[in-house]
């Protein structure tokens, strides 16, 4: 598989890349990221492109549906969908182009998969902004787990993909729930996974995680949210989390399975060097530099539901059955995310903007380290083959 392009620095004078995708899902920090581009004159900033309400959509709910019309935890800017402004279509409702199913109907979609019209749909936003000389920024949350796909037709573009620990990304669904009363983000994840049941990702990561997901007989939107809401309310906050874990262990694995770079939320705040290889990256990208001001990512040190720290292994299980599929470096960041205390990754592999590699043949070193994290009782082997501290085998071994 080939790699990953480089992309000029900002001040080079080549020309920069046609679109950059991000491919993030819901409170895992994009739209910082996406607000942090949309500052550039050079872009067009389109947030959300597949969001189901870009059907319907009207100029007046464009101008209203900004930061500061709820309670979102984002920097106050302009109205999130004010790029579409123009593109509402002649009677005076809906983006041109765009079909209600693109949200959550096949999320999932191989490279060689054909979906024409989501394809002339944002190929035709790439051109909009493009006649106006300016270089389109996508922020996706209903894209990672078509980001090979993305690459396959947009193959000129940056794609990178967005990824935050799996513990502080639920306990902020949960803060939205429980304190703002704001539901969808809950229901969301669930309702992805009961639209795309017989995708082969989806069924492992649910049968690993022991989900039940509700039935859904129809494909109207109003009542798949309504019947994944009655099915959430009935469960326990284990059994949500579970829910949750699965959504993401089967859509980080898709997404990862790319070329994309490979951006951790947590360590934007933490690493400078990760802040600025991505930082490097989008600078090359648009053809000006881009400051990524330190976002914090508090996260929660505890997890929800005593049995979570099980959830984290079977989904780790669930990863390491997969590890052909995945570079070396980004099976171990994965997998640090399932491991206690923030999820730190193996001594000497920092995180860092990571393009992908060509896939070796062999099962490499840290694969197996990665079996031995999910057996989490052959101490003396994970020390040789990490060099781990004594306090830290304690730290698996408790966990």
């Amino acid at each position: 598989m080939v790699s990953w392009p480089a992309f000029p620095a900002h001040n080079s004078g080549v020309e920069p890349a046609p679109a950059i995708f991000l491919h993030t899902s819901w409170r895992s920090g994009g739209t910082w990221i996406w607000s942090r581009c949309r500052q550039s004159p050079r872009v067009r900033a389109f947030y959300e492109p597949l969001h189901e309400q870009l059907g319907t959509i009207s100029k007046r709910q464009i101008a209203q549906l900004r930061p500061g019309s709820w309670q979102s935890n984002h920097s106050e800017t302009e109205p999130y969908f004010q790029e579409y402004t123009n593109l509402i279509r002649p009677g005076g409702r809906g983006v041109a182009g765009h079909e209600s199913r693109f949200a959550f109907s096949r999320y999932f979609l191989a490279p060689g998969e054909a979906d024409a019209p989501l394809a002339a749909y944002i190929g035709s936003l790439m051109a909009g902004a493009r006649a106006d000389g300016r270089i389109a920024v996508f922020k996706f949350c209903r894209s990672q787990g078509r980001a090979a796909w993305f690459e396959q037709h947009f193959p000129q573009a940056l794609h990178a993909v967005v990824l935050r620990d799996p513990v502080a990304q639920w306990q902020s669904t949960q803060t939205l729930l429980h304190e703002k009363r704001n539901r969808y983000f809950t229901v969301a994840p669930l309702l992805v996974l009961a639209r795309n049941a017989g995708h082969p990702l989806v069924r492992e990561a649910v049968a690993c995680l022991d989900v039940r997901l509700p039935e859904l007989h129809s494909e109207d939107l109003a009542y798949g949210v309504e019947l994944c809401w009655r099915h959430v309310k009935r469960q326990s906050d284990a059994e949500r989390y579970r829910g949750f874990l699965a959504f993401w262990a089967a859509t980080s694995l898709a997404a990862l399975d790319s070329r994309a770079l490979l951006i951790d939320a947590t360590a934007m705040s933490s690493e400078p060097g990760h802040r600025s290889d991505v930082e490097g990256a989008l600078s090359g990208a648009i053809g000006e530099a881009v400051a990524l001001v330190p976002h914090a990512d508090a996260g929660c040190p505890l997890l929800p539901g005593g049995a979570c720290a099980e959830a984290h292994r079977a989904a780790a299980a669930m990863i390491c059955a997969r590890r052909t599929r995945l570079e070396p470096a980004r099976l171990n960041i994965l997998l640090g995310k399932l491991l206690p205390h923030g999820g730190h990754p193996a001594p000497g592999h920092p995180r860092r903007v990571v393009p992908f590699a060509e896939k070796s043949s062999r099962p490499p070193p840290r694969v197996v380290t990665a079996a031995l994290i999910v057996a989490a009782n052959v101490l003396q082997q994970l020390r040789q083959l990490h060099g781990m501290s004594i306090t830290r085998l304690r730290a698996i071994r408790s966990f």
